[in-house]
């Protein structure tokens, strides 16, 4: 398979694809006479659109969508009309979107076995996506692709909006910062949107469609997700060039990646057999709607006042807005329990005639002088409190000219605050503990003190072997930091191995990812391959 030009360029694959540089397609100018009967066409393709427009409408009434050009799948099975759309249960209508072809190996095996003598660890994956699966399997739906897809969250971050890897990954689908900001979902003060259940689904799903139409084949576009497009297409065109066969069982890949297939389709195999479902006594998922994304057109609410118009837990409104990272929201919409939509409507109406203000939150900038303590007294907060909802350290509260969030009494602002809305990105800034300059590269490192520029250059270094140099592929920095990770804690996750692999911890990358069942090592976990993904991995 030769890749297209501009897929070539991007992967600098001209010799190891191709074995010569592509040249890109030369003009047919012959073609270009076409745009004098442009006029013309045009009248003929809208007589053509009159006289076809019915059926076409008829082909996605149940939908509203208009079938896509090519679909992962056929736009049968794309439309909502399958047999299980209607089950009660959401897992019949899962099945009934599978679509993807089976991987049956060594692997698949060992993690399906674990999953049945460990039953609890799938309890909690189902339970984790109880909030969420019901939106990313409708726009599996909605977009055409296999439904086995809903699925990949359970392997990416256990179903935990809130997942953090080592390698900054962040969200259901754990989008590293570049990648993130690449597919639209910004990162902030107030927020980070790679941890929006709505946002980030969309953003993976344009970014699996994508690597399928680069792959052809789903079991390598899965692949690309965990390694990285280049890293993959270098494998394929590898084993091209040897005469051996390109198949996501035949490729070199480095072991993590060797295993992300195999745990989806251990779980696809668990949850296709009813009966199996139910000896293991997993839960039931209703198949309709958990949440419903509700106008605030930019209002500034704060979390405990959605709580109360919601009359649900703080808690809950976190869990379907997980990217906000202050007690003060800006948005124009917000998540909330689908039968809970109508009250907070009614209540948010009756609330806003009493003229009251929808936050308590205020905007106060440090004077020169000022003490965190004196700022906190003077609001009737407590210093754990201003820290916390300004999310600095201790010393960047008394730094003159910071902007800080503060609490008001009765929608009064005391004397020096302003209205929150003059925040607006002049947002806090930390100001490092510790200001001593770090050791000579010479001496010994101190652990505690670490910089972001330093951990750069450590991790260009793992990659190029040149300390200092910036890393030119955006694409990259997860994969760098991630690789280097993956080598300092081998023996940690060894160790931990034959743990569950659906346990929790808050900074894994993915707690169903970070303890999972050990497997005989193969030759791509040979040190080469490890180069190979420092190198090249450039997953997201």
């Amino acid at each position: 398979m030769c890749y297209h030009y501009d897929s070539v360029k991007y992967f600098g694959l001209f010799d190891s694809v191709c074995g010569k540089p592509v040249a890109p397609p030369a003009i047919d100018y012959q073609a270009c006479r076409l745009i004098t009967y442009r006029p013309i066409l045009a009248l003929l393709a809208v007589g053509l659109t009159l006289l076809t427009g019915g059926v076409n409408a008829a082909n996605d009434q149940s939908t509203g969508v208009a079938a896509p050009e090519k679909s992962p799948i056929s736009w049968v099975r794309a439309v909502n009309t399958r047999p299980g759309r209607d089950a009660p249960d959401l897992l019949e209508r899962l099945r009934d979107g599978f679509a993807m072809p089976d991987l049956d190996n060594e692997l698949v095996r060992k993690y399906q076995n674990y999953y049945m003598k460990n039953p609890g660890a799938m309890r909690r994956l189902l339970e984790n996506g109880r909030r969420y699966a019901y939106y990313v399997l409708e726009e599996l739906e909605r977009r055409g692709m296999p439904s086995e897809l809903a699925l990949l969250p359970m392997v990416e971050s256990s179903y935990n909006p809130k997942a953090l890897s080592p390698a900054r990954a962040a969200g259901l689908w754990q989008f590293i910062p570049s990648t993130g900001r690449n597919y639209g979902l910004s990162q902030s003060w107030w927020e980070d949107n790679r941890r929006d259940v709505v946002s980030s689904t969309g953003a993976a799903l344009d970014y699996l469609s994508y690597l399928y139409s680069l792959m052809g084949d789903w079991h390598l576009a899965l692949a690309s997700y965990n390694w990285g497009e280049g890293a993959v297409g270098r494998s394929v065109a590898k084993n091209q060039q040897q005469g051996l066969p390109t198949g996501y069982d035949d490729i070199r890949m480095p072991a993590e990646t060797k295993n992300y297939v195999p745990r989806l389709q251990a779980i696809k195999n668990i949850l296709r057999d009813p009966q199996l479902v139910a000896q293991m006594g997993l839960p039931v998922l209703p198949n309709r709607p958990y949440f419903e994304s509700v106008a605030l057109y930019g209002k500034h609410i704060d979390i405990d006042t959605v709580a109360k118009l919601a009359n649900i837990s703080v808690d809950e409104v976190k869990a379907l807005n997980p990217e906000h990272y202050r007690p003060v929201l800006k948005v124009e919409t917000i998540n909330l329990p689908k039968d809970r939509v109508t009250q907070f409507k009614a209540n948010l109406n009756s609330y806003q005639e009493t003229e009251k203000p929808l936050s308590r939150w205020a905007s106060y900038t440090v004077q020169p002088g000022e003490k965190p303590e004196r700022i906190a007294d003077k609001f009737k907060m407590s210093i754990s409190q201003l820290q916390e909802a300004n999310g600095v350290s201790l010393k960047s509260l008394g730094k003159p000219g910071q902007p800080l969030l503060v609490l008001t009494e009765g929608g009064e602002l005391p004397k020096g605050a302003a209205p929150i809305a003059e925040m607006g990105d002049n947002t806090p800034v930390s100001v490092p503990e510790d200001d001593k300059p770090p050791r000579s590269a010479g001496g010994k490192s101190d652990q505690g003190v670490k910089s972001s520029a330093k951990d750069s250059g450590k991790n260009n270094e793992a990659k190029t072997g040149k300390p200092g140099k910036p890393n030119k592929d955006t694409k990259n920095d997860r994969g760098i930091a991630k690789g280097k990770a993956e080598k300092s804690s081998a023996a940690e996750r060894s160790a931990k191995s034959s743990k569950e692999p659906g346990a929790t911890k808050p900074s894994a990358r993915s707690s169903d990812k970070a303890a999972s069942p050990k497997v005989a090592s193969s030759k791509s976990g040979s040190k080469s391959d490890n180069k190979t993904v420092s190198k090249d991995k450039a997953k997201r």
